[in-house]
């Protein structure tokens, strides 16, 4: 199953428990990268990396991994049993020693970034005019045309701004407009995963919204992610891994 999941590259995140097998809430979580898959349930992984500095971890102590896969993150508990070099780079030895599971630590992975977006907010007036135009019965020709007008007038109104973390779930972005918690706005959102160019339209909702006070006349905004297919999301989640992995490996360069 470990195979089946995680892939050699795949960010790993360990975290130190206690002898009853708990999280130590007080320890410290390090990063480290899957590096190749051992024999009797054992993972080698890069040694792991803290504040720039490599970390030596002790023999036989238990730790939690997390594993950001392509799937999803999943964690698993293990102890490290060995260390050893390979080109002048220290690796570990991990044994596992629970299965995978699927959990919802972070419900998603965010990549930090900068990537221009296009937005528009959902307005009443919109809503209503689409709602006139399918459900009204009595709106003649004439008038369905006036109303088309007025959507695309509506819906023409597009407003830049650039994403600063991204997820699955949602994004950080900053724009010059400001916008309150609880609108709904419509995101353009374009990236290329595996090669093939993708472009999103994505209903979302603002969650927070405050001035920056580094930037002025500039606001940053958090939303979620409201309108959105499975299929659209499983896109979005990939492309993030696969800038997440780009970035690990030109930080190795």
């Amino acid at each position: 199953m470990l195979r089946d999941l995680v892939k050699i590259g795949d960010k790993v995140e360990l975290k130190q428990l206690d002898q009853k097998g708990n999280l130590i809430k007080s320890a410290n979580t390090y990063v480290s990268q899957v590096v190749d898959f051992g024999e009797e349930g054992t993972i080698c992984l890069a040694s792991p990396i803290k504040n720039g500095l490599l970390v030596i971890l002790n023999k036989w102590v238990s730790y939690r991994l997390y594993f950001y896969t392509e799937k999803g993150l999943y964690q698993c508990n293990g102890h490290m049993l060995n260390i050893y070099r390979e080109k002048n780079m220290p690796m570990v030895i991990m044994k596992l020693t629970s299965d995978l599971e699927k959990v919802q630590r972070r419900k998603y992975f965010r990549l930090e970034c900068v990537h221009d977006i296009l937005y528009r907010r959902i307005t009443e007036e919109e809503l209503t005019l689409e709602q006139k135009l399918i459900y009204d019965n009595s709106v003649t020709p004439q008038e369905q045309a006036e109303i088309r007008k007025k959507l695309a007038e509506i819906t023409g109104k597009w407003t830049n701004g650039c994403i600063t973390d991204l997820s699955g779930g949602g994004c950080r972005f900053n724009s010059k407009e400001e916008l309150k918690p609880g609108d709904k706005i419509l995101l353009k959102l374009s990236f290329t995963v595996k090669n093939q160019l993708k472009k999103l339209e994505i209903t979302s909702v603002i969650i927070a919204s405050e001035k920056m006070y580094r930037r002025t006349g500039f606001y940053e905004h958090r939303v979620e992610f409201e309108g959105i297919s499975p299929k659209d999301r499983e896109d979005l989640i990939k492309y993030i891994f696969e800038q997440e992995r780009k970035r690990r490996s030109n930080e190795k360069k």
